[in-house]
């Protein structure tokens, strides 16, 4: 039986994302012109910088001190064991195989052991699209070899790699499964495969709020940041039958299964919208960061988005939720939460354009803010991940670069910090979670209007409950339209995933295609 998740609190404060001054759109992240600015925590200014164009997702090797990037059209491997130069060890782009490629659009990359995986694009893949994973034996970091390529049908948004399994997201196939190799002997196998849609009372939800976005695997265990429909913690000790232990933080099927098959805000806004995930060490705690944007057509606090705080036991309970980074006094609107890491007690955070924090989660119930540092006018964060000593986190988009150089990754650059050492640390700012809207009753309806927007009408609904309708096409940028895609959509496919798309509405590329292939 898989356990539902109970009415959590309702967010007491309200944060609103602001837009772009030079484009205007519901949602978007501030690109003001401001200094560094800071909260009343202590700034761990970075003892390093490594310019890297492309540069998205950061992992970090056992060693401590090795790093691996995505690349947008490849990888590189990164030296960090001198914070302040650190040094590219190798670099390789353009992949092809057998004559097919480039890929492109690789956003992330996993370590594991002596072995690591690029997979792309984080797109859905359209025809001939050139789509699989590489594998590399990295047992010398500065002389990668390539091993094996396996060619997928679909996209691949992001990956765990965890002992001798690769698991995937299957981006663009139908109900948005999880996907597991065995890549043993660098001879690939699918083993098995996984969908929300495969549980009871699921299917009929659309793929707009059930969709695989992340996934961490840690032995027999895996876990799934699965959009509105929650984080679900899965046994994986048969590959083949992969079986829920339960679901955290997620909707009730039938309120999903109500909005019907066209998207609407509830894509965007909290309490849904399970982005990344990760336990600590010994499976105590679990993080699920929320990626989340408000949209003004509701009358919710709809975002941006935390980190939510569990305890990690077989019945998880909700301990807090950290809230993102304020604006500071020369800025508008707000960061929400993107990729983290965990190391011991520590968490390490990145929050786009609000840049990195350190926090000692040591007590889930009461965490507290170790430092940070900001630069919103010349970085904008995808991922912070512990080192053996400090941290790396990679910013992804310079804002000063014009739109194009964005989307490529121009400008973007490696950041090595130390640890704060937690003298002057202070209180985290926390949140409130807002409250699960209830299933509908006889008497609600939905109604999909000929643009392709839906109402949701309850036969009460209370202040805080959304009616939201979601306008189509129009060139206000909320189509998720920059002009990147052949079909006007950003290219990047999912929250996160398209450079301009973070910076104007995040979500918005997801959006688009999941209603695309959805339909």
């Amino acid at each position: 039986m898989v356990q539902q998740p109970s009415a959590p609190n309702r967010i007491a404060r309200r944060s609103v994302l602001s837009g772009l001054a030079a484009v205007s759109v519901v949602g978007a992240t501030s690109l003001s012109t401001a200094t560094t600015t800071q909260s009343a925590a202590p700034t761990v200014e970075p003892a390093g910088e490594l310019p890297l164009n492309g540069l998205a997702e950061v992992v970090v090797d056992d060693d401590g001190t090795t790093v691996y990037c995505s690349l947008n059209d490849g990888f590189g491997v990164v030296d960090a064991s001198d914070p302040s130069d650190p040094t590219v060890l190798y670099e390789e782009r353009g992949l092809e195989h057998d004559g097919d490629g480039p890929m492109d659009h690789i956003r992330d990359v996993k370590v594991a052991g002596d072995r690591l995986a690029v997979v792309g694009p984080n797109t859905p893949t359209r025809g001939d699209t050139f789509s699989g994973f590489f594998l590399y034996d990295v047992s010398d970091p500065a002389n990668p070899e390539r091993v094996t390529f396996q060619p997928t049908e679909h996209g691949i948004h992001n990956c765990s790699f965890d002992g001798d399994r690769l698991y995937l997201t299957g981006s663009g196939l139908p109900d948005s499964p999880v996907v597991i190799y065995d890549v043993a002997d660098d001879d690939p196998e699918e083993v098995g495969r996984w969908a929300v849609a495969d549980e009871g009372g699921w299917s009929d939800v659309s793929r707009n709020y059930a969709n695989c976005h992340d996934l961490y695997g840690d032995g027999d265990t895996l876990y799934v940041a699965y959009w509105d429909t929650g984080t679900w913690v899965l046994d994986v000790s048969d590959p083949a039958n992969p079986e829920p232990r339960s679901q955290i933080g997620g909707h009730d099927s039938e309120y999903l299964a109500s909005l019907g098959r066209a998207p609407s805000a509830e894509f965007f806004e909290l309490p849904g919208n399970s982005h990344y995930v990760q336990p600590n060490d010994d499976a105590s705690a679990l993080f699920v960061g929320k990626e989340a944007w408000n949209r003004d057509e509701t009358d919710i606090d709809g975002g941006p988005g935390g980190i939510e705080l569990w305890d990690g036991d077989e019945d998880p309970d909700l301990q807090s939720v950290l809230a993102p980074p304020e604006p500071g006094p020369e800025q508008e609107g707000g960061w929400t939460s993107h990729n983290f890491g965990v190391r011991g007690d520590r968490l390490y955070t990145s929050w786009y354009g609000g840049g990195v924090r350190v926090y000692d989660v040591s007590d889930l119930a009461a965490p507290e803010l170790l430092g940070e540092w900001r630069a919103p006018a010349r970085s904008v964060f995808w991922s912070a991940k512990p080192l053996s000593d400090g941290f790396v986190a990679g910013s992804y988009i310079d804002p000063r670069n014009a739109d194009e150089a964005e989307r490529n990754g121009d400008g973007a650059k490696l950041f090595v910090f130390p640890d704060p050492d937690g003298s002057d640390a202070t209180a985290a700012p926390t949140m409130e979670r807002r409250e699960f809207p209830d299933p509908p009753s006889d008497e609600t309806t939905t109604t999909t209007q000929p643009d392709g927007s839906t109402t949701t009408t309850p036969s009460t609904t209370s202040p805080d409950e959304t009616t939201a309708t979601t306008e189509g096409g129009g060139n206000d940028g909320t189509d998720g339209s920059d002009g990147d895609g052949d079909d006007g959509s950003d290219g990047g496919g999912q929250p996160g995933f398209g450079p301009l798309a973070a910076l104007v509405g995040g979500g918005l590329g997801l959006w688009r295609h999941v209603r695309r292939t959805d339909e």
